[in-house]
């Protein structure tokens, strides 16, 4: 009889326990379902920086990805050594085509540091007015959502740098048609 009632009361236990916890689960699935689906934007504004040295197949099409991006606030920086360079010639022509769009162009002269592309970036870092610097190479093509997706992880306050491979398309053979490596998580 003793046996029977303490069967009992683990059985009552074993019910009330489990009642609990699904209580438990269904609040929490409720409060998932509810949660807000997008939380507030975080877009802030961003300094885009495009070293450049000539004008390289398609260097065009690429360049004016980035005049079409879906943000907010940004602006494009251009440099490279001299005010002939043929891709400071794209860049003028496409920041004439989009004329809403902030667009510096800057020259470096010659640099004398023993990279080149470094030196135009920290030229055209001094020069950025927004805190988060965008470097990409020139022969990168972006969605609309490029910059929404690089800035993103800069909402964490502890995030200081981002970075994504990414992959050229060939533009001629031999040797051109080697493939450069990348896939962003975000694509």
């Amino acid at each position: 009889m003793a046996a029977a009632k303490t069967l009992i009361l683990l059985g009552l236990l074993g019910i009330l326990t489990s009642t609990i916890y699904l209580a438990l689960v269904l609040v929490a699935v409720l409060r998932f379902r509810l949660r807000p689906k997008n939380g507030p934007s975080f877009m802030p504004p961003v300094s885009l920086l495009k070293a450049l040295h000539g004008a390289e197949p398609g260097l065009r099409d690429y360049l004016e990805g980035f005049f079409r991006p879906d943000y907010p606030e940004y602006e494009i920086l251009f440099c490279a050594r001299s005010e002939t360079d043929a891709g400071l010639s794209v860049a003028r022509e496409l920041a004439a085509r989009y004329p809403k769009i902030p667009v510096r162009i800057l020259t470096s002269g010659e640099p004398p540091w023993p990279n080149a592309r470094c030196y135009s970036l920290n030229q055209m870092k001094a020069a950025a007015k927004h805190d988060i610097l965008v470097n990409t190479d020139c022969d990168v093509q972006v969605k609309a959502d490029y910059l929404r997706a690089v800035v993103k992880p800069f909402r964490d306050e502890r995030t200081g740098l981002v970075t994504c491979l990414y992959r050229g398309v060939a533009a001629q053979g031999g040797f051109g048609r080697s493939w450069k490596v990348w896939e962003c998580p975000w694509r």
